[in-house]
């Protein structure tokens, strides 16, 4: 299973982890990785060689989100699907993606569609990617690796997802300028508060330029049911009453519990609407809720 990727001039390089995908039950790749004692090994792919996958190989789904927004718990449920593997928030994704991009537009398409060569070499059957929330910035790129899957969304209001963002900081968010180019590439951000409704108001942007007749949008309000409901159909998955039942039993758990130590789901919808201050509001109202309303408009 592909673990590390590095792009470099000579091609990309890849770290292998011997693990199967029946052992993807944490809530994120990379705590399996260090869950699971496990032989490692390098792949180096050719620059000649990149972007040469495979028929069948692109994953039949890609999930994206704006972050704190259930988009953990749907991974999760999907995860109930025995007719699919589920890579959550896979590392190599970020490697390949992470700014400042040194490689030309093409170069990164073609290192995706490796990676997702590789993955599809690991899962042997349908896989579903459910990217970080950052790499919705650069969903575009995504895209265009695998023309024909189908994409999704998951987003909540924008005061509850900025909350959390500014109580449990993500490491990606401290450091300010590395996604500055994208998120607020006038560098008039006014302090916390207006980075985050303006990283909320970028998310819905790039998301607003792939083709919707290819995505879902998913509302927080919506979940567990959209998950059998809506992204099991559009991602060509079949799903009976009786996984249904399963994964709605699933539903009921913090989804980000780690493995052995199952926490019930507690609401926080009221919590975090009360800690936004005004600044927040303001800031959100400005950035953030426009964006996802001109979304929204489009599905």
């Amino acid at each position: 299973m592909p673990v590390r990727a590095a792009l470099g001039a000579s091609g990309l390089h890849v770290g292998l982890c011997d693990i199967g995908p029946e052992q993807l039950s944490d809530p994120f790749l990379q705590e399996t990785v260090k869950r699971v004692p496990a032989r490692q090994s390098l792949l180096a792919i050719p620059k000649a060689e990149l972007g040469h996958a495979p028929p069948g190989s692109a994953p039949a789904g890609v999930i994206l989100h704006v972050g704190r927004c259930g988009s953990t718990l749907i991974s999760q449920l999907l995860k109930q699907h025995d007719g699919v593997v589920v890579y959550s928030e896979p590392a190599p994704f970020n490697e390949v993606l992470v700014p400042p991009h040194r490689a030309e537009r093409g170069e990164l398409v073609a290192a995706l569609r490796s990676l997702g060569a590789l993955f599809s070499r690991h899962a042997g059957k349908p896989y579903l990617l459910k990217l970080t929330s950052w790499n919705t910035l650069y969903c575009d790129l995504v895209a265009e690796a695998f023309p024909s899957t189908p994409w999704a969304l998951s987003v909540r209001d924008p005061v509850e997802v900025c909350v959390s963002f500014l109580r449990h900081r993500p490491g990606w968010l401290r450091d300010e300028q590395l996604f500055a180019s994208v998120i607020d590439p006038s560098r008039s951000s006014r302090g916390p508060e207006d980075h985050v409704a303006r990283l909320y108001g970028a998310l819905c942007n790039a998301a607003g330029r792939l083709d919707p007749a290819r995505g879902k949008l998913v509302p927080y309000e919506a979940l567990p049911d959209a998950v059998w409901n809506v992204l099991g159909p559009h991602f060509g998955l079949s799903i009976d009453d009786r996984l249904r039942v399963r994964m709605a039993a699933a539903s009921k758990t913090y989804s980000k519990s780690p493995v052995g130590r199952a926490t019930p789901f507690v609401p926080d919808e009221a919590n975090k609407r009360a800690a936004a201050s005004a600044e927040l509001h303001q800031a959100i109202d400005t950035h953030a809720r426009p964006a996802l309303s001109r979304l929204a408009a489009k599905f």
